[in-house]
């Protein structure tokens, strides 16, 4: 992957203790959760709001730097209703999303790479057994929208996962294998690694961070631009506040912070899945869908501490 088109970053890491971020950090006894930090602020409480191709609002609440993040979205594309739920801890990512209610379910049980390490909760038994559920019938009716007849949800219920951190197992993986010499370079290596997936690693290449400044819900944020592309990022304190993204064919989403609370009162129920929810389908080491996010994230690590001589 090409340089990064940003700040240039220097590293003279021979030290037990390590000057980051204001703090001094012995890395050789530290955890991954000290040098990956997702966001640069301990916690906080965000509401945002969608406009464009996709209107609506969004609430992020997290915890101990971002490893604890709960996400509410609520929104309407093309008048049809979404909404979304996303739970992350550094064991694991719960996803929850409204879908039209399901009248009749198939359970798909076989051993092929899609299926294999899938379990739903059999309420039956009251245990998760394998298999994957399958809606072949929803509730639905013949509804006229916009002077045409068509079938639309008339009621919707949620749908949910619950699977591995990819991320957290990778870098993980990598940090308790790493020798205490390597680690006093390695740390502050995650911490600016933390910094660019929250810009976009993928765009890596073709970001570029712009000389503006724009106040965000009383935030200064630092203004990146995709280069070859409508997509426009506005970052505070490693948090997005704001985004832009117009596409090929001029179709524009915003979304900006309306609010910002930098010390809310957050209490440890907000990151378990609410009591009325369906119990999600669960996705083990072995599924198809982890063993894809993982090695997407062993190559966006491997890249990343490749370019920045970690290995060496």
């Amino acid at each position: 992957m090409k340089e990064v088109i940003m700040k240039s970053y220097k590293y003279i890491i021979f030290f037990s203790l390590i000057a980051c971020e204001g703090e001094k950090i012995d890395w050789a006894k530290a955890k991954i959760e000290d040098a990956y930090r997702p966001y640069a602020i301990e916690k906080g409480f965000i509401e945002y709001k969608y406009s464009g191709e996709e209107e609506g609002k969004e609430t992020l609440i997290f915890k101990d730097y971002g490893h604890w993040q709960f996400r509410s979205k609520e929104t309407r594309a093309q008048n049809v209703p979404l909404k979304k739920i996303e739970i992350i801890s550094p064991a694991e990512i719960v996803n929850y999303k409204s879908t039209c209610k399901c009248l009749e379910y198939k359970i798909v049980k076989d051993t092929s790479d899609e299926n294999r390490g899938i379990y739903y909760y059999d309420t039956l038994k009251g245990e998760y057994v394998p298999g994957n559920p399958y809606c072949i019938k929803q509730k639905k009716e013949i509804k006229e929208v916009n002077g045409i007849k068509q079938l639309v949800c008339t009621e919707y219920d949620w749908e949910g996962s619950i699977r591995p951190n990819a991320m957290y197992y990778v870098l993980s993986s990598i940090w308790d294998t790493t020798s205490p010499k390597t680690k006093q370079k390695l740390g502050p290596l995650m911490r600016q690694f933390a910094k660019e997936m929250s810009i976009g690693f993928i765009y890596a290449a073709a970001i570029v961070e712009m000389p503006t400044k724009k106040d965000i819900a009383g935030k200064k944020t630092t203004f990146y631009k995709v280069q070859g592309k409508d997509i426009r990022i506005f970052l505070w304190n490693n948090i997005i506040l704001g985004s832009e993204v117009i596409s090929e064919t001029g179709k524009k989403i915003i979304v900006e912070a309306i609010k910002v609370d930098e010390n809310p009162k957050i209490t440890d129920d907000i990151f378990k899945i609410p009591s009325d929810f369906p119990p999600p389908v669960k996705y083990d080491t072995t599924s198809f869908i982890f063993k894809k996010e993982k090695n997407l994230a062993e190559q966006l690590v491997n890249i990343y501490l490749s370019e920045k001589g970690a290995n060496k």
